[in-house]
């Protein structure tokens, strides 16, 4: 059972200060923020717990966000999948659509218009 009981979302960055801010910025949510330093320790994670929403930057050691989120969406496709990155612009559209995301943030994020992308994948209201 998770600290809130709401929905578990799994933040991955690479970056120790974007996994901090983002915590900061989703503290009093109603979900459970978890993070995972790149995508092998998220694999390690999903593969332990449900989470019903994942979040990954896209420029990380070892592979792309984008190639991470498809193999999220083939191993748990009912898990929701956002990518945050700044890069967004050199991926090509076909690889977004085979990661099957709920949307794409850019970085920096808004945070309003972060809370609300969460909310709406995890079905909460906005």
């Amino acid at each position: 059972m998770s600290a809130t009981d709401g929905p578990r979302v799994l933040i991955v960055d690479d970056d120790a200060r974007v996994l901090s801010a983002l915590r900061r910025t989703l503290r009093r949510e109603p979900f459970d923020v978890e993070t995972a330093n790149g995508a092998r320790e998220a694999l390690q994670r999903l593969e332990a717990d449900r989470f019903e929403l994942v979040i990954s930057d896209q420029k990380m050691p070892g592979t792309t966000g984008v190639e991470f989120l498809k193999n999220v969406r083939s191993r748990w496709p009912d898990t929701k999948r956002i990518l945050l990155s700044g890069w967004t612009s050199e991926i090509p559209a076909t690889d977004l659509d085979a990661a099957g995301l709920h949307c794409v943030l850019a970085k920096p994020w808004d945070d309003a218009e972060l809370r609300g992308s969460i909310r709406s994948a995890v079905g909460l209201a906005p």
